[in-house]
């Protein structure tokens, strides 16, 4: 079983490009069933490091293949994701 400080150390990468997509930083948790429902990485560019800032991405639960010991490893298609965000946002 994972906590979730151990979660905070470690990296997020998509099976679908091998691409490291950040590191975890929080979850939402839908109160009316008592789960999980997703989690947010922080995507830091290398441009917002510098100034000191980062995004935030969520990722669905389902979406989530394996908690590993040093990895989470996610199936996260960009094209969907985007276009879902882009819909919750009209």
């Amino acid at each position: 079983m994972t906590n979730y400080w151990d979660m905070m150390e470690k990296d997020v990468v998509n099976i679908k490009n091998g691409e490291v997509l950040g590191k975890f930083d929080d979850v939402e948790i839908d109160a009316k069933v008592g789960k999980i429902s997703a989690f947010y990485i922080e995507e830091a560019s290398k441009f917002m490091e510098i100034m000191g800032k980062s995004k935030s991405r969520r990722i669905k639960w389902e979406e989530i293949l394996k908690i590993g010991m040093d990895v989470i490893i996610v199936n996260v298609d960009d094209e969907i994701n985007n276009s879902r965000i882009k819909d919750m946002l009209e």
